[in-house]
């Protein structure tokens, strides 16, 4: 009987039915266009780019070579299909010497353990910092909504103005954090340059990125933890569970799906930080702050090297599709399980 079944045809859809799917895919056929044009070609542009010699002598040159005598040539076997650029294909020499010197010594392993380290760091402090103060919102204290408005604000600030901000705050001559730390006595001088080291430099920016990028963290958890079943915690407490047993497994499990996503997203922020690094730390004056993001900026902008610059930026991508690939598969399975 289930081999008949699926021997039966598909109802035909009727001419309303038709046109209501024409109509419905003309409506987001702008929208389709839009999204090519913005976010598909840029991506097929740089990874046809890092595959070439392409400095900034290039830039004034036409991509393809396709006129007729060319064309002609090509498919009569006169010349290779590389004669159809302008570009000189370089057989991966971009990436060969992203990888110069094995995978674990080339530049390219340098800068991805730059970034992996301020992600990491900057994502594990701002899901935490955010978990707290939702749970203090969440526990209905007085003055909330005043606490929640004051938290958007550095939410509300660009990024550019974010990183002059604390440069002026970590600033070594009369920056307030020194000020603060030697008044207190954490220090035993107020002119510390935060700048100079691997460490303080890395630290600088994370303290910088997690005081941006925090407020939305903290909204999206409390989003979460305002959508739980209070049935299911008052279950909990009926049973005799602690507010550590309650919320290890009753409250974390229900925001798994949404906890899931806003690190996804924090990572996907934090991977792809330019702003904040650049104009804190600068583009590469500091060794332990050359994240893939600056480097990509220097090879491409510094160096005048396209090519390259293009070449990291499509490994970048790879690995940030990997990540969501992951956490797509993790968000599925959090959802369903908790169903």
């Amino acid at each position: 009987m289930s081999i008949a079944l699926k021997k039966q045809k598909k109802p035909r859809l009727s001419r309303h039915e038709r046109g209501d799917r024409w109509f419905g895919f003309l409506l987001t056929l702008p929208a389709i266009i839009m999204l090519c044009v913005v976010i598909a070609l840029p991506i097929l542009k740089g990874i046809y780019v890092s595959f070439f010699e392409y400095k900034l002598a290039d830039l004034r040159k036409s991509e393809f070579n396709l006129d007729g005598e060319t064309i002609s040539q090509v498919i009569s076997g006169e010349k290779d299909v590389s004669a159809l650029t302008n570009y000189n294909w370089n057989d991966f020499k971009n990436y060969q010497r992203l990888f110069k010197g094995g995978l674990s010594k080339g530049p390219f392993f340098t800068y991805f353990a730059n970034t992996v380290v301020f992600v990491f760091f900057a994502v594990v402090i701002q899901t935490v910092l955010g978990m707290l103060i939702a749970l203090l919102l969440n526990s209905g204290i007085k003055g909330k909504g005043l606490f929640r408005g004051l938290m958007l604000i550095p939410w509300t600030i660009p990024s550019v103005v974010v990183a002059i901000v604390w440069r002026l705050m970590l600033h070594q001559d009369g920056g307030i954090i020194n000020y603060l730390l030697y008044l207190f006595n954490f220090t035993g001088s107020s002119q510390i340059s935060w700048l100079q080291t691997v460490l303080r430099a890395r630290s600088s920016i994370v303290i910088a990125a997690v005081w941006r990028q925090l407020p939305y963290m903290m909204v999206m958890l409390l989003a979460g933890l305002q959508s739980v079943d209070s049935s299911l915690e008052e279950a909990a407490k009926i049973d005799g569970a602690s507010g550590w047993n309650s919320f290890l497994h009753v409250t974390l499990p229900a925001i798994k799906p949404v906890l899931i996503t806003s690190v996804w997203i924090a990572i996907m922020n934090n991977f792809q930080m330019y702003t904040i690094i650049a104009n804190l730390a600068g583009t590469g004056s500091t060794t332990g702050t050359m994240t893939l993001s600056i480097a990509a900026y220097k090879e491409a902008f510094t160096n005048n090297n396209f090519g390259r610059g293009a070449a990291i930026g499509v490994l970048w991508l790879v690995i940030l599709f990997i990540i969501t690939l992951v956490s797509n598969k993790m968000s599925e399975r959090s959802a369903r399980d908790y169903l």
